[in-house]
């Protein structure tokens, strides 16, 4: 007798069709592509821009002063000077940076450390081209906080100079007070005294910067370090499953796959197979975009229950929109675009670009409904901190289940 026989049908007809799809997928070589390279790449690529480790920006520079201080300018991390000549050096940085020969230009104008020395403000003159929005952006942020320790630097020699020199200023006071004996100085004297060592422990943090902000996060520097899975992740399974799981039930229709189901077991056998092969596929992916991150240095809180439901929750989530979404179609390349037309603007309003704080509450809204935003939520939860999920996606889950099997018997 075969073991085959003492196996139910139904269990040999789901072990079928998960087989089915696995050569499926392993068959159409360009799907099975974009499945491995595309969290690899993007994944990649975010983690290189967010963390980037030796980079190095060019950035032209006229020099009229050469003292001591401006020379220190050009010491800042991850900045490389190109000094020009000084003649026709202004016309000539401008031009290269239209040129595309440097992205950046600096011009220190002559008297800028003589300045500083007489406790003058300096000024420094930073060119860049402001058609590239994104380095427009960044330069600002990135040349202030080049700039802080030259700044702090200055702040204490002047704190150390300006002590020292009141110092000078009151032991002489204290000569001339000796040598005179008229009451009316004595007070004068002291008065003036009393002056000079105000000035004395003045701090001149207070003129550059009266009202000090604090920035405390109230998480640990590694919670942001490594939060950058909690966009990738439900962004990249969301576009690799909605396209995998509509072209895969669109290959199904088309055979006649689904009609010789229909004449052998129920839908929802092939339905609950067709389920568990892309949990395995979400599996996949979570594992080779998470390993990624935690070999560039991130770590975080596993929670084995909680990983099991984001698994489950992300997978049946993204493979059931992309069987409505195939159910729909009528061809590979609209379910294609379909799977573009969902994904892009969800990812565009996730948070990852743009602080969803900052968009119109109409937008906050529709984000908020959206599977994408729930997926986030959870990752940051379970990721981050170790929490678990509730068990709030299932009615999500449950009414696009029994809207795909409505779609099944109307449109297959």
């Amino acid at each position: 007798m075969k073991i085959t026989n003492l196996i139910p049908k139904s269990a040999l007809k789901f072990y079928g069709y998960l087989k089915k799809d696995f050569l499926l997928l392993y068959k159409r070589k360009n799907y099975l592509a974009v499945f491995i390279l595309l969290p690899l790449i993007i994944a990649s690529l975010f983690l290189f821009a967010l963390q980037p480790s030796d980079y190095s920006i060019d950035f032209g520079v006229c020099n009229s002063d050469m003292g001591d201080l401006s020379e220190a300018i050009f010491e800042i991390d991850n900045f490389n000077p190109i000094f020009l000549d000084s003649e026709n050096c202004l016309e000539n940085l401008l031009d290269g940076i239209k040129k595309g020969d440097f992205p950046l230009g600096v011009v220190i104008h002559q008297g800028f450390s003589k300045n500083i020395e007489n406790l003058k403000q300096s000024s420094v003159d930073i060119y860049y081209d402001n058609t590239d929005v994104s380095f427009a952006g960044l330069i600002s942020w990135k040349l202030d906080s080049s700039l802080r320790p030259l700044k702090i630097q200055i702040i204490d020699e002047l704190n150390s100079e300006l002590g020292g020199k009141t110092s000078v200023a009151r032991d002489g006071l204290d000569i001339i007070k000796d040598s005179l004996s008229f009451e009316f100085a004595d007070d004068k004297l002291e008065g003036f005294d009393r002056s000079l060592k105000n000035v004395e422990e003045l701090n001149t943090d207070f003129l550059v910067n009266p009202v000090y902000v604090r920035h405390n996060p109230i998480y640990s520097e590694g919670a942001s370090k490594g939060a950058g899975i909690i966009f990738i992740m439900p962004i990249l399974i969301l576009f690799i499953v909605l396209m995998l799981a509509s072209t895969s039930i669109i290959y199904d229709k088309k055979s006649n796959f689904i009609m010789r189901v229909r004449s052998s077991t129920t839908i929802l056998n092939y339905l609950f197979a067709k389920l568990l092969f892309f949990v395995g596929l979400v599996l996949v992916q979570f594992l080779i975009i998470g390993l990624l991150f935690i070999s560039f240095g991130n770590s975080y809180n596993f929670n084995f229950l909680g990983i099991v439901e984001l698994v489950l929750s992300i997978a049946l989530i993204d493979t059931l929109l992309g069987l409505v979404i195939g159910l729909v179609s009528e061809n590979e390349g609209i379910a294609v675009l379909f799977s573009l037309m969902v994904s892009f603007p969800l990812m565009l309003i996730s948070g990852i670009f743009f602080p969803t704080q900052t968009l119109p509450r109409i937008v906050r809204w529709f984000a908020g409904i959206m599977p994408l935003e729930f997926q986030i939520g959870a990752a940051r939860g379970v990721l981050l901190f170790g929490e678990r999920m509730g068990h709030g996606w299932l009615w999500l889950a449950g009414g696009l289940l029994i809207l795909t099997l409505w779609l099944m018997r109307k449109k297959v």
